[in-house]
């Protein structure tokens, strides 16, 4: 028995001795891993810090360039929403003046309208004008055809004075040698020629007293105020033809302007007399016929003849009453 115990205590001793060797080899095992882990642990602890500070510098950058970006969208955003304040503004204006169309169109009928009767009137003053030059043309061959005639008359009157003081010489010195004979001056100035003529008549001793010559100067003045009196007559007929003139293109113009003129935002109506008012119409859709065929000839034709309302109708494609 002592035999088979020793033999299982060298079993034993055997297994420990080898137990033993075994936990050597792992305990050196282990402890050259745990310096390998001690190495690796300070290796990560500096890669740690390396990739803290990295981060930390590359947050800072982040940051900043974030933060100038951040200033950047914000000064954009300041002027978007200053440009979309003026834009409003803007709008509001547009808003305005789209509101304003109505009344603007309103006044450019009516404008059209003042234009036409602008151009009637132009048109109408032209005529007045060739008329009054072709009466003015008129009267002034008349006028020099009178100052001919009145140059001519002066000169046969001074003709006459000239004759009448040599024959009022003449006949006070053959007073005392011949017989008394009487002299008669006629003056005579036809209408249809314009001339003075002069007779010189003798008569018997036996006839009438002759007329003393005081009365040839008196003869001779009121032949000259005679003249004066034609002259100042053709004057006022020259006037007269004038005004005459004028007066007849005014009372046409008054007749074919008495009219009542209506603008109302439904548009432009015309009222002539006792009649309804007629309503003027402007054809938009050609603009080209505003510049050229606004000046067309109006014709009035009366609406009602029992109580003397006139109406107007415009030859013109664009305008219709």
């Amino acid at each position: 028995m002592r035999h088979a115990l020793d033999d299982q205590k060298c079993a034993h001793d055997l297994e420990v001795e080898r137990l033993s060797r075994t936990h050597q080899i792992q305990i050196a095992t282990m402890d050259s891993k745990l310096c390998e882990a001690e190495k690796q642990s300070e290796q990560l602890i500096r890669d740690k810090k390396a990739l803290e500070a990295t981060l930390s510098k590359d947050t800072n950058q982040k940051v900043v360039g974030l933060s100038k970006e951040i200033s950047s969208l914000n000064a954009a955003l300041e002027m978007k929403s200053s440009e979309m304040k003026q834009l409003r503004h803007i709008n509001a204006k547009l808003q305005l003046k789209a509101e304003e169309i109505p009344s603007k169109d309103i006044e450019i009928s009516k404008l059209k309208h003042r234009v036409y009767e602008l151009k009637l009137l132009v048109d109408q003053k032209v005529n007045t004008e060739k008329i009054l030059a072709a009466k003015y043309e008129e009267l002034q061959r008349s006028a020099r055809s009178h100052a001919m005639m009145s140059e001519s008359m002066l000169k046969e009157n001074d003709l006459l004075r000239y004759k009448i003081e040599e024959m009022e010489s003449s006949t006070s010195e053959s007073e005392h040698n011949l017989p008394k004979q009487q002299v008669d001056v006629s003056i005579t100035t036809p209408v249809s020629t314009h001339h003075q003529s002069v007779t010189y008549r003798s008569r018997p001793a036996q006839s009438d007293i002759r007329p003393s010559s005081s009365t040839l100067p008196s003869r001779l003045t009121r032949s000259h105020q005679d003249y004066r009196m034609r002259q100042s007559g053709d004057d006022n007929a020259l006037t007269r033809s004038i005004i005459s003139v004028y007066l007849e293109q005014g009372r046409n113009r008054l007749s074919g302007s008495n009219a009542d003129t209506i603008y109302a935002p439904e548009g432009t109506f015309i009222a002539r007399g006792k009649g309804a008012p007629r309503r003027l119409l402007f054809n938009d859709t050609n603009d080209d016929h505003d510049a050229d065929d606004e000046g067309s000839a109006r014709r009035m034709r009366p609406c009602d003849p029992g109580d003397g309302t006139y109406c107007d109708t415009v030859t013109d494609s664009g305008i219709s009453l």
